[in-house]
Order: structure tokens, then C-alpha cells, then sequence
């Protein structure tokens, strides 16, 4: 979504008129989850995806008409809707796709944009508010701001706020009026404990499903060998003791331990383990594990929570190269992340 905006804003800068397309229901096997959405400029030039391919083409021709017209229109395109077969949505699910000019000269929609930028370029969520009529923007949440209609009931807005703390995308209804609340989520953090061979293909790897890394490690010769994979600000030659404290540690962090040297790691281990953090993972075989989790329970940790510990790290893919280990580690973080394992 990030990427999207960005984009919205270049085209806008150059005078291309562009509007906003986004899922805003599914049912079924829909390809592409409520919140997915890509960008029209009135060359019929897009950017984004709503169905993975299968209906970009009929989206992109509505949008122009929308600008045509400056009013918005909801698409409906299913099994039980006989456009679905001209735009080969025939998976056996369906969408609605809300399409709408989005004019970054309009007073609330151009304040909106500098609110995402400076919300995002912080690693912050925003949560865009949309009426399904024609009425466009209404409003939006932030982490760092809100702006909400002032005849919306307290109870109403914690309804909203609600779907912001959540971070999933979700149609609401207030009375008579139909909604849709588009959450841009924080980035996920990554912390990679060591630098080694895996955490080049990690780094890459991660960062191309949108996970913003950090790597921290004391020692120099290695951090210097991943130079160029990481902003220089998020590299860090020092214990893992200098630096967690430092840091969030919620939900929307993943940690993933590559020393190993117990000195390291286990530092790192006693700072985590009391944490939020939402996945902990650690390398090693089966046996190194198990001395891992003997010294932690010597330290005091409890089995119940030394079992939040992903180790040895990854899924079971057989992954012998360090390319290989780094996927099975990206794989069970977004098994995590989709909550497909605990």
C-alpha cells in the first residue's frame, strides 16, 4: 500500500488525473483480500493489483469513466454475476471493488496523502475511512492523528478505532450508510540477531514480502560483510543488550537469532522471551536447541515460555543452502503472520 501512495503521488505531480480502486468485500476464493488496490490514470495506466489478473482490465475501464464522470461506482464481480466470465473470475468466489477519483487538490483527500506520508515514513498505520456512496474520504485514523466526522457517536468511533488497533481492512455501517475502513499497517519489524550467509538471503527475502529489517551483531567483520543490504541506521555493531531495549517489541515484531554463539544469542533470548514480540526464532540442530532451552530453564524461564521459540528456525522444507534455510524462515514467519501456526 505504501508503494501505491508513493505512486498516486508521482502521477499527481505530473497533472495525471488518477483514481483509487480498492476490494472492499470477498466471499469465497476471492483472489485478493478486502484492502488490496491499485491505482488508474486516466491514460489507463495502472499500478496494483485487486484480483491478481482477473479483473484489472474491466476495473481499469470503469476508473476512467469514474474520473469522466468525478463520481464513484461499486463493482460487483462473482460467480453469480455473469461479468464475472468476460473477466475470468470463474475460481468460485468474488469481489466488490469500490472505484473513486481521488483528487489530491480536494482539501480533505490532499490532507489525508500528507498524513499517510508522514504516518508511514515513521513506520506508522493509517487507517483510510470511505464512504461506499459517492461521498468519498470522511476521515481517517492514525497513530500519530485523527480525524473523524463530528456527528459520529462515541460508540461509533470506538467501533472505528477498533478496526485500526486490529489492522485488518473490514465494511462497517454507521445507520443508514455503508463504509469501509482501509488500514496502510505498520510495517512488520525484523530483527536479525547475526550476521552470517543466511542473512543476506534473509534480508532479501524479507524485505521483498515488506518486512523492514534490523540487524544487530557485535561483531564487525560480519556486520561489515552485509553493507548496502541494510540502511546503515539500522545496522548495528553492538550486543543485543545495547540495543532491544531500545526498541518495540510487540506484536508487529519478529526476532530470528543466526549466531551461533550462546553468548549472543542467549542475551538477545532473556530480553525476548518476557517481550511482546510475536515470533522468536533461533538456528541450530536439535541437539543445539536443546542445550539452548537447558540454559534458559537453569536461567529461570518456564517450558511454557521457552516453548515460544520457533527452533530449530523454519519450516521443514529439507533446506540445505543458505538460500533454502533463509525461505524456510521467511515461510514460518508468514505462517505466523497468517496465523497458520502458532
Amino acid at each position: 500500500m505504501r508503494d501505491i501512495y508513493a505512486k498516486m503521488r508521482s502521477w499527481q505531480d505530473q497533472g495525471l488525473r488518477t483514481a483509487l480502486a480498492t476490494v472492499v468485500k470477498t466471499w469465497r476464493s476471492s483472489p485478493r483480500q478486502a484492502g488490496a488496490s491499485m491505482i488508474i490514470g486516466e491514460n489507463l495506466e495502472i499500478f496494483g493489483s485487486v484480483s491478481g489478473g482477473c479483473v484489472e482490465g474491466a476495473v481499469a475501464k470503469e476508473a476512467v469513466h469514474s474520473l469522466e464522470r468525478g463520481e464513484s461506482k461499486l463493482l460487483s464481480f462473482g460467480v453469480s454475476n455473469e461479468d464475472a466470465w468476460k473477466v475470468g473470475l470463474s475460481c468460485g468466489g468474488g469481489i466488490k471493488v469500490l472505484v473513486r477519483p481521488f483528487d489530491q487538490k480536494s482539501g480533505l483527500e490532499a490532507a489525508l496523502l500528507q498524513e499517510l506520508e508522514d504516518t508511514v515514513s515513521g513506520d506508522g498505520a493509517l487507517t483510510m475511512l470511505t464512504a461506499l456512496d459517492s461521498s468519498g474520504t470522511v476521515g481517517w485514523i492514525s497513530d500519530r492523528s485523527e480525524l473523524l466526522p463530528s456527528h459520529w457517536s462515541a460508540a461509533q468511533l470506538e467501533q472505528v478505532r477498533a478496526i485500526h488497533t486490529r489492522g485488518v481492512s473490514a465494511p462497517f455501517d454507521m445507520e443508514a450508510s455503508s463504509y469501509f475502513a482501509h488500514v496502510v499497517p505498520r510495517k512488520r519489524q525484523l530483527l536479525i540477531i547475526g550476521a552470517a550467509h543466511i542473512t543476506v538471503d534473509l534480508l532479501k527475502m524479507a524485505q521483498q514480502l515488506g518486512f523492514s529489517p534490523r540487524v544487530i551483531d557485535p561483531r564487525g567483520l560480519f556486520t561489515d560483510s552485509i553493507k548496502g543490504l541494510c540502511n546503515e541506521d539500522r545496522l548495528h555493531r553492538a550486543w543485543p543488550a545495547d540495543v532491544l531495549p531500545t526498541l518495540k517489541l510487540d506484536q508487529n515484531c519478529y526476532a530470528v537469532l543466526l549466531t551461533h554463539d550462546p553468548k549472543i544469542d542467549d542475551q538477545a533470548l532473556h530480553l525476548l522471551l518476557p517481550s511482546g514480540i510475536r515470533y522468536i526464532g533461533a538456528l541450530g540442530s536439535r541437539k543445539t536447541h536443546q542445550r539452548r532451552l537447558e540454559r534458559l530453564h537453569a536461567a529461570g524461564f518456564s517450558p511454557e515460555v521457552t516453548a515460544r521459540i520457533h527452533g530449530p528456525v523454519g519450516m521443514e522444507l529439507g533446506a540445505l543452502t543458505p538460500a533454502e534455510i533463509a525461505l524456510s524462515i521467511v515461510a514460518e514467519m508468514t505462517a505466523v503472520y497468517n496465523e497458520v501456526i502458532p
